[in-house]
């Protein structure tokens, strides 16, 4: 999933459990780039700190802001006060987790269970809206 806020999801997938997320980040940067046309930076954690990846972010002119492994020998630049915006992406996945069937994923059906993922996504997104009165 890509955010924008808390509040906003940008692009969303569902991949098996097994699936290792690093090779996703140039599909799903992509198709967030055909929803927002401009990105800055691109926040990950650690399990993102791949050549390739920070290669697929810069050729699309986002910054990778990704921090570097301990055992990376030629590391790439970091910035830690954006990084603290990761958090943002985290507290969106916490909101959409309070949906019990999202959660627990009862579905079997890829189809299914990104439809129900949208769904809950949209209750986020209108909770989030402030109450307008229209007396």
């Amino acid at each position: 999933m890509t955010a924008t806020d808390e509040n906003t999801a940008a692009a969303v997938d569902v991949v098996p459990g097994q699936t290792h997320d690093a090779p996703l980040l140039e599909p799903m940067l992509e198709r967030t780039l055909q929803r927002v046309p401009v990105v800055d930076e691109v926040v990950g954690d650690k399990g993102f700190d791949g050549d390739d990846q920070r290669r697929a972010s810069l050729a699309r002119n986002v910054f990778p802001n990704i921090p570097n492994r301990c055992n990376r020998t030629d590391p790439w630049p970091f910035v830690a006060d954006g990084y603290v915006e990761r958090n943002r992406v985290e507290r969106l996945f916490g909101k959409l987790k309070q949906f019990r069937r999202v959660a627990t994923r009862y579905e079997k059906l890829k189809e299914t269970f990104l439809g129900l993922i949208h769904l809950a996504l949209g209750f986020i997104r209108l909770r989030s809206r402030p109450n307008v009165n229209t007396t």
